[in-house]
């Protein structure tokens, strides 16, 4: 079964209600209306599309659709359908390519994108277009000599690609070989504008633009996302679409995450290659998703790390490491926090982990991995550390855990550095619990090495 892909950057976002059509011709435009009770489907589109693919015009909706799914490869009947309910399903664009007979030309290639648009009771709408892959889909003029349009160029043209790019926050059509841009709007409306006046190109504007409007963390992931060359490559091997996300400057300091969508064409006589790229504002999207994703990771009480995503980034760690790198991981344990809920109540317990907490992030790198394991236990895993300059983290940890008004509270720590020796992360853990063990028969209020017990 071929992959399916979401690509969001070739359909719009069409209001669940009516499908109004502009008064221009689009051809390739459909609409699928299911039944989900009595599985009943009606096929609408437009005449030049029935025209384009040979469909009787004077059927009905009903009786369209069967004549059309009839027609779709054996082979890849299955498969249309799967994609279909999958519109449904995750409710956002989908693409298919699939074969198709065609009844004056035979078997050729159809894509077909969607999206699901509505429901209405027990009946859900999906809208999209198709276009035969085989060659550019044509606007036929009544001299048929004049029969020309490339679908690259009309779909650019047409209303229904000019709604969605009105929907984005900024695209532009690039000559990949040239480099120069035919076409912007949006917030790189500009770019064409200054290319043609200044004879600058894509790539010569992007020099001088890109540094002035991406954060500099995504500086070199935008760079290479916008590589003209690279794209052409990916193309060639195959990749029609390219995304990435990235911080972009809207206002004074003021960062957006935006969702950038390279969509390649090639016009059919002349072997020319376009890109179309457009960006969109997901800020509020991508920082929802963001704040959920750190949720799931880290332990709502203290604010670090919980144990599983602890454990799976100590894991990877480990698994990476040279064996000459010096990590360490290190267990600690409040002593008598059991007496602090019981004198104090839970709420002063929580306050001292939350302060303890605090105390192991001022202690410890931002590149360091700190986590709690549950209850008064917490894990911190460093990298490129010495044993001396732990100690000396450890000490000022001892010191500052005076300051915690919540209650007095001491604590013991386990240590297992790692040597030249392969270890998992199981036995790591397994010996800094022994060193934490010894810690606690000490006394408490101490730390100990594993190599100092072995």
């Amino acid at each position: 079964m071929r992959n399916v892909s979401a690509k969001h950057e070739i359909m719009p976002k069409r209001s669940t209600g009516s499908w109004n059509m502009p008064e221009t011709i689009r051809p390739g435009l459909w609409k699928i209306e299911i039944d989900q009770t009595t599985g009943r489907h009606v096929l609408e589109a437009e005449e030049e599309m029935f025209s384009l693919l040979g469909i009787p015009v004077d059927m009905g909706g009903e009786e369209r659709w069967l004549y059309w799914l009839e027609r779709v490869a054996e082979k890849d009947r299955d498969y249309v359908n799967w994609v279909i309910q999958l519109m449904i399903a995750v409710q956002k664009p989908m693409e298919a390519e699939f074969g198709w007979n065609h009844p004056r030309r035979g078997e050729i290639r159809l894509c077909w994108t969607g999206i699901f648009t509505a429901r209405e009771g027990n009946t859900v709408v999906l809208e999209g277009y198709g276009r035969i892959m085989e060659d550019i889909i044509r606007i036929s003029s009544k001299d048929t000599e004049d029969t020309m349009v490339v679908e690259k160029k009309y779909l650019i043209k047409s209303d229904f690609y000019q709604t969605l790019l009105s929907e984005m926050t900024g695209y532009m059509e690039v000559d990949l070989d040239s480099g120069i841009i035919h076409n912007s709007g949006g917030i790189w409306k500009r770019y064409a504008q200054e290319g043609q006046e200044k004879h600058l190109n894509f790539q010569s504007l992007g020099k001088k633009y890109i540094k002035e409007v991406v954060i500099e963390q995504d500086f070199n992931l935008y760079t290479k996302s916008m590589d003209l060359k690279k794209i052409k490559k990916m193309y060639r091997e195959g990749k029609n679409t390219i995304t990435c996300q990235f911080r972009r400057l809207v206002g004074a300091s003021i960062y957006h995450w935006m969702e950038l969508v390279i969509h390649v064409f090639e016009e059919g006589e002349s072997g020319k290659i376009y890109g179309l790229f457009y960006i969109k504002d997901i800020d509020e999207t991508k920082r929802k998703y963001l704040e959920q994703e750190r949720a799931a990771a880290t332990d709502p009480l203290t604010n670090v790390m919980n144990r599983r995503n602890f454990e799976m980034l100590v894991r990877e760690a480990i698994q990476r490491r040279k064996r000459t790198e010096k990590c360490a991981l290190l267990v600690f344990d409040i002593d008598n926090f059991k007496k602090i809920n019981d004198a104090r109540g839970h709420q002063a317990g929580d306050q001292v982990l939350k302060e303890f907490s605090k105390i192991l992030t001022e202690a410890f790198r931002k590149s360091d991995a700190i986590g709690r394991f549950g209850g008064d236990e917490f894990v911190v895993f460093v990298k490129g550390m010495p044993e001396k300059a732990i100690d000396q983290r450890l000490g000022f940890i001892k010191e500052k855990i005076k300051e915690i008004k919540a209650a007095s509270i001491t604590c013991s720590i386990g240590i297992c550095s790692l040597t030249a020796e392969k270890l998992g992360y199981d036995q790591c853990l397994e010996r800094a619990d022994q060193a934490l063990y010894q810690s606690k028969k000490k006394g408490k209020d101490t730390f100990c090495y594993w190599h100092q017990i072995s």
